[in-house]
């Protein structure tokens, strides 16, 4: 499967709301850097547990690629639009934070590193995090 095709694949699944799926994607030490979040996120399971969490947040969330991925040797670099309804809770750095039943929109950039096992050792991802929350209506 080349890079390409990774990405497209992890894009379906996600899109599908399989977020235990993803976990084939990721090495068991991987490390997520998240604007919505203040620390990085280390390890398989909590990465996982992220993204349920965010899932169950917005579950109509879909991620739609916007260009080809960048594919180099151990890293894709990656472009999608997200959008989404929170129709559920958002984990904040203080706790849960309330449904507002708004929705939002954001372009995002997302890196990885592979390791040689071609599992995502590292995942950086990039986009508006204060217009997202503007959007959902949790900042002025």
């Amino acid at each position: 499967m080349t890079g390409s095709d990774v990405v497209r694949r992890y894009i379906d699944i996600y899109n599908s709301g399989d977020s235990a799926g993803l976990g084939a994607f990721y090495a068991e030490g991987v490390v997520l850097k998240d604007p919505l979040s203040p620390e990085p996120i280390q390890g398989r399971e909590a990465v996982l547990a992220t993204g349920a969490a965010f899932r169950r947040a917005f579950p109509d969330m879909v991620w739609t690629l916007t260009r080809d991925p960048v594919i180099a040797s151990g890293a894709i670099a990656w472009e999608l639009h997200a959008a989404g309804t929170m129709t559920g809770s958002m984990p904040g750095p203080d706790g849960d934070i309330p449904a507002t039943g708004r929705s939002f929109a954001v372009d995002m950039g997302i890196f990885w590193t592979l390791g040689p096992d071609d599992l995502i050792t590292e995942e950086h991802a990039h986009f508006d995090a204060t217009g997202m929350l503007t959007q959902l209506g949790l900042v002025p």
